[in-house]
């Protein structure tokens, strides 16, 4: 049987969308998840567009899209994540076409790699905007390379139009635009050059006069009590250790691969150097595409050195894709050299196996589980007992969610026998520390304390 007109890229993406949805449906929600789900909770226009302007950093699109999936299946995992599993098949599809157009010679490794890589698998999971913004940018990044080739107004409207459609989805998937924009610059000695800079130059300035209005009028209205997500490394880790555990998700064999991406990346940008022999296209490509990963990176590093924040794995995804056209294209580049061509396919294999190790560990992720905690509630409210949620503000709402009854139970008042603390996994140890210390300054005693989700609940009483 002949099979060489067989293309793989739709088995593997729909394969890939196999793997995505045993994860959709196995991992329960996290909080940050949970907190974006409240946007649509109770429903209204005016609730929802209140809910995305307190969000910080937030843009409403995604909020939007996945408003008719929660409308239509309830707040569980599947119609809440199922945007983002839609959006990351999409975008494997405009990878493959954005590896065709650089072009590499074997273009479904580097499709194995993006789709495994833990950063891009583990939030294509989530219910969060992050694979809208990775869609969006690979279609940018796209419309970017054609304008470059046919440097027109409508090329370079459309260019600016996408961009507009990532920060409405996720304001730092505009980061790598930046990167494309400077590193063109290398370029302007030629004249071709120089005109595609003249129309990219107000193509990836305008977006942001267009996203303006709406930072300026939420910037003030974000709430300064949100909930934000816990890294596995403090802001005291290294930079370079804090963005390889982005790209991997931690692990052993997730820092292996990590650093064979990295130096894979920084090799890989020196075909843009080669001669001017070299096609004229790919080179610019490759030096504008490590331009994407250089600002991707090293903007946020600086905003959150500056604000002492940690680096988050959203921050990396956006030059995922950049690193892994890069770090093929060494692979590529190294078996001119015959005695190591059979070494570059190995580490290529090696990587995907590291990759995917690692996407198996995270199928036993339950270290954020909110229904599991706020289950545990209920059948604790006997006889002459209330609820505390602990924190206050937001964490509330987070056990309304999956057990809108305790809202019947709130303590208003410190004269009942029976009182039950449930914390989220949020809570900070000195936020659990007061709530427990108040209530035994009321001589109320621990009974029970039970754990769950990364949460837990207290039990405690007075004495008889």
């Amino acid at each position: 049987m002949k099979l060489s007109g067989f293309r793989p890229g739709p088995l593997l993406i729909a394969l890939y969308a196999l793997f995505l949805l045993a994860a959709i449906l196995t991992i329960p929600l996290r909080v940050s998840e949970v907190l974006q789900l409240l946007g649509s909770w109770d429903f209204s226009w005016p609730r929802l567009i209140g809910w995305v302007a307190q969000t910080p950093a937030s843009a409403p699109l995604h909020y939007f899209v996945q408003l008719p999936f929660i409308l239509l299946g309830g707040h569980s995992r599947l119609p809440a994540r199922l945007p983002s599993l839609l959006f990351a098949l999409g975008a494997c599809y405009l990878f493959l076409r954005l590896v065709e157009r650089v072009p590499l010679a074997r273009p479904y490794l580097p499709l194995l790699v993006f789709m495994l890589i833990p950063v891009h698998y583990q939030l294509a999971t989530q219910a969060r905007p992050f694979e809208q913004a990775l869609f969006l940018l690979l279609l940018a990044t796209i419309c970017y390379l054609r304008l470059i080739q046919a440097p027109t107004f409508r090329s370079a409207a459309i260019y600016a139009g996408v961009l507009v459609l990532c920060l409405y989805t996720d304001p730092s998937s505009y980061l790598p635009a930046i990167g494309y924009l400077l590193f063109l610059v290398r370029f302007v000695h030629t004249a071709q050059e120089r005109r595609v800079i003249w129309f990219a130059l107000p193509a990836t300035i305008i977006p942001v006069v267009l996203f303006l209005p709406y930072y300026f009028w939420t910037y003030p209205q974000a709430n300064p009590d949100w909930l934000f997500e816990r890294t596995a490394f403090s802001t005291d880790s290294s930079i370079f250790v804090q963005v390889l555990h982005s790209v991997a998700g931690g692990g052993w064999n997730g820092f292996i691969a990590a650093l064979l991406l990295l130096a894979g990346a920084l090799a890989g940008v020196r075909a843009s150097f080669h001669p001017p022999t070299t096609a004229r296209l790919r080179r610019i490509t490759l030096f504008c595409l490590f331009g994407g990963v250089v600002t991707t990176i090293v903007i946020p590093l600086l905003v959150d050195t500056w604000n002492g924040y940690s680096f988050l794995p959203s921050h990396a995804l956006w030059a995922v894709p950049g690193m892994i056209i890069l770090f093929f294209n060494a692979l590529e580049w190294l078996p001119k050299k015959e005695m190591i061509q059979p070494l570059t396919t190995a580490v290529a294999v090696l990587s995907i196996l590291l990759f995917a190790l690692g996407d198996v560990e995270y199928f036993g992720n339950r270290s954020e589980d909110m229904q599991a905690v706020a289950s545990l509630v209920g059948p604790e409210l006997t006889g002459d007992s209330c609820v505390v949620f602990v924190s206050e503000r937001l964490s509330k709402s987070l056990f309304l969610l999956f057990d809108p009854e305790l809202a019947k139970h709130e303590c208003r008042d410190f004269f009942h026998r029976r009182v039950i603390l449930a914390s989220h996994p949020y809570v900070r140890p000195d936020q659990q520390q007061d709530a427990e210390s108040f209530f035994r300054g009321l001589n109320f005693a621990e009974a029970k304390r039970v754990r769950a989700g990364g949460g837990q609940i207290i039990v405690m009483e007075e004495p008889n």
